[in-house]
């Protein structure tokens, strides 16, 4: 019942999102992007309104209902609106799956959605009493899982760490909320955290193919881009070729030994599905919202869609609560869209592109040449490089804010206002408050925001690090940038400015999560390439004068003989077939690393929890106050925390450092009461302390037994043989 009532709750949503778009986009789009629209507005739609009303009724279920209606009243009246416009809704399953048939490449997309739903499911499976995690998730489910339970279960809002009590949620936790309302309604936890993410998967992917195909131009382009992007890989497996460290076996056998994520090696530019969709719930469900933006973006700016402006700001307003970092991303996506706009307006645009190939070719000899002076001094983290990515941040603002002047003076200041003016100030009136509310005062911590050169390059020379990891790509797409036209140049630009301030500032303490606003630099990298790789193709096996549609046409109509044309005919249709196997046979030896993985990830299974805990879990779930505090070690697959959603005095380090918190007081406190809980009686009070378990993983980090706690006469609650858990009584809890 539980399942059933959260499976139709989700759909409510999703049909409102779909009844919203269906209503406002144009007459004349067609089925997928309004149905790619639809689902993102639905998924949105169930993140934000259940939020809104918990601020004031609390994270239950009156907020999950209140969220329905909220949602119903805005599909009921974006419908009542398009009615009283005489809009009609011309939808069937035949125009859903027409273009399946207009173009077989798209049944890629379908293909690659099923694979990652499988990957879902058994990346949290439960078997035999105890949860088995995959490789890649098995780091990053703990923290998700942790962020559900406790919101569904305590319902406090705006929700605090259960891993940290009393440190506002300042991570983008919208992610997890989405499945902490299936939790509410009582689904399985499994279901809850699945189920979400299933439907995230189709809109990254759908929305990803509907992107890059706009933006190339043309179906096999757009193809070719989005396999480079989804099938990623770069130049890993020279170093699974030796058979003596165990060859190719070892990725199947060994602990993140894959061929895209070899640390060991510095290959770091991990594969999209399975390192950062898969593990990563903020990155899921934010390129699901970025990749729709997107498309809507390019339609209202390069092909004149200016009702798009509206409906992009309002995703982009949606984005920071649900992933930071791809609020980022498409911020700089827009103020390169807007100089490219600006600068055709000005006729400027082909000297705009020149100016591009030249800071490209610059950057190409100084990045590396930086590298190294910075190696020398020891400056690769220095405060001045965070200055710099402001003054180029600075100068580009001031360059606009010119063009913008010079075209105001033109007469043309109010076409500005309605498309470019529309998106800035509906995106920051629903921005702006999330940002004050949550993002600036964690990342005024003073960890959080600070300047760094170079990414993950270390040791490695600049341009040899990028290879590596990239493969092919990288040159691929470096021809792409430097022989594209003006308007090509235009939509790919993005991409130099992402790189720019991701190579010079960082905005967490961990060095790597600046690949979040890469990967979406990495996009538009690879439109670039495949513009470049059909460029060579082109060249290296052209296709017969007359195959090209009006020469062939003209050719049998011409007065030469049948034969002849015949022979023409088949010599293209055999060109045409070689060039196909040969871009067929690159592509897959480029994908080869990103297949190996994924083969990797799907045979993977290790344990996250055992009987024992799943066990004390029940336990706690029946009998423990929801807002309860419980003192455990900082293990990372913590099932206090993670499985019953109940407050813990302190999580693992790998989470709370990288969220840019101050754990130190209260880890150093969870030690020196284990050790000596009668001598620090007055940390219970300090820290609400309602329970202390000591199992194996307490014993082996600390010096603890459970002797010590007996003596304060603490009664035990709960004794398995190898968990206890004693309630605090005696006042000190107080």
């Amino acid at each position: 019942m539980g399942t059933a009532f959260a499976v139709l709750f989700m759909a409510a949503f999703q049909g409102c999102g779909l009844l919203a778009a269906f209503s406002l986009l144009p007459q004349e789009e067609t089925v997928g992007p309004k149905l790619l629209a639809g689902s993102v507005a639905g998924s949105v739609f169930m993140q934000w309104f259940p939020a809104l009303a918990a601020f004031s009724l609390g994270f239950g279920i009156e907020a999950q209902l209140a969220g329905v209606l909220l949602a119903a009243a805005c599909g009921g009246g974006c419908f009542w609106f398009a009615k009283r416009r005489g809009r009609r809704w011309d939808i069937s399953l035949k125009r859903i799956f027409a273009p399946f048939s207009r173009q077989k490449l798209l049944w890629m997309v379908p293909a690659l959605w099923v694979f990652f739903c499988l990957l879902v499911w058994r990346s949290f499976s439960w078997e035999e009493g105890r949860v088995f995690s995959s490789q890649a998730t098995y780091g990053d489910m703990s923290m998700h899982l942790s962020f559900i339970t406790s919101l569904a279960r305590q319902g406090a809002f705006p929700p605090e760490y259960s891993l940290l009590p009393g440190t506002r949620l300042s991570y983008p936790f919208l992610s997890d909320s989405i499945s902490s309302s299936l939790y509410l309604m009582g689904t399985s936890l499994r279901l809850s955290y699945c189920l979400p993410m299933w439907l995230a998967g189709a809109q990254v992917f759908f929305g990803g193919w509907l992107f890059l195909r706009a933006m190339t131009g043309r179906k096999r382009r757009g193809a070719i881009a989005w396999t480079l992007f989804f099938f990623n890989g770069g130049l890993g497996l020279i170093y699974f070729l030796n058979p003596e460290e165990g060859g190719f076996s070892r990725i199947f056998t060994e602990f993140y030994q894959t061929p895209t994520n070899l640390t060991e090696k510095n290959v770091r530019w991990v594969n999209v599905v399975i390192d950062m969709l898969l593990p990563q719930r903020a990155t899921l469900f934010g390129w699901a919202v970025l990749f729709c933006a997107l498309y809507l973006l390019y339609r209202a700016v390069f092909e004149g869609k200016s009702a798009y402006f509206l409906w992009t700001g309002l995703l982009a307003g949606a984005l920071p609560m649900i992933h930071t970092h791809s609020f980022l991303a498409l911020a700089l996506v827009c103020g390169a869209w807007l100089t490219a706009a600006l600068l055709q307006a000005l006729s400027w645009d082909r000297h705009g592109a020149l100016l591009g190939k030249i800071l490209i070719c610059l950057g190409l000899a100084a990045m590396p040449a930086l590298k190294s002076w910075l190696a020398w001094h020891g400056q690769e983290e220095s405060p001045w490089l965070l200055a710099a990515a402001c003054v180029g941040m600075g100068l580009w603002i001031l360059a606009i804010l010119v063009m913008t002047a010079l075209l105001c003076r033109r007469g043309q200041g109010a076409g500005l206002a309605k498309t470019w003016g529309l998106l800035l100030l509906t995106a920051c009136a629903l921005a702006l408050p999330q940002l004050f509310t949550w993002t600036f005062q964690q990342v005024g911590s003073g960890s959080m925001l600070r300047g760094h050169f170079g990414w993950v390059v270390g040791e490695d020379n600049y341009l040899w690090f990028y290879l590596k990891n990239l493969g092919l790509t990288a040159p691929l797409a470096l021809g792409g940038l430097l022989l594209a036209k003006e308007g090509a140049f235009a939509r790919y630009c993005p991409a130099l400015a992402i790189w720019f301030l991701a190579e010079l500032a960082e905005f967490q303490p961990n060095d790597y999560d600046n690949n979040k606003l890469l990967y979406v630099a990495f996009l538009f990298i690879c439109c670039a390439a495949a513009d470049c790789l059909c460029w060579l193709m082109e060249r290296v096996c052209p296709v017969h004068p007359q195959a090209n549609g009006q020469k062939l046409k003209n050719a049998k109509t011409s007065k030469a003989s049948p034969a002849l044309s015949k022979a023409a005919e088949v010599r293209a249709q055999s060109s045409r077939s070689i060039k196909t196997c040969v871009l067929a046979i690159l592509l897959l030896l480029m994908s080869a690393p990103a297949l190996l993985t994924m083969g990797r990830e799907y045979v993977s299974r290790y344990e996250l929890f055992g009987e024992g805990a799943l066990s004390l879990v029940k336990y706690i779930e029946e009998n423990v106050e929801p807002d309860a505090v419980v003192l455990t070690d900082q293990r990372h697959n913590n099932e206090v925390a993670a499985l019953a959603g109940r407050n813990i005095v302190c999580g693992s380090s790998s989470y709370l450092y990288y969220h840019g918190l101050d754990y130190s007081p209260s880890q150093t406190a969870a030690r020196e009461i284990y050790e000596d809980p009668a001598g620090n009686r007055a940390l219970f009070a300090k820290f609400g302390i309602d329970y202390v378990l000591v199992s194996d993983f307490e014993r082996s980090s600390f010096t603890t037994e459970e002797r010590l706690f007996d003596a304060l006469g603490f009664p035990r609650v709960y004794d398995d043989g190898t968990r206890v858990l004693y309630r605090v009584e005696g006042g000190m809890a107080e």
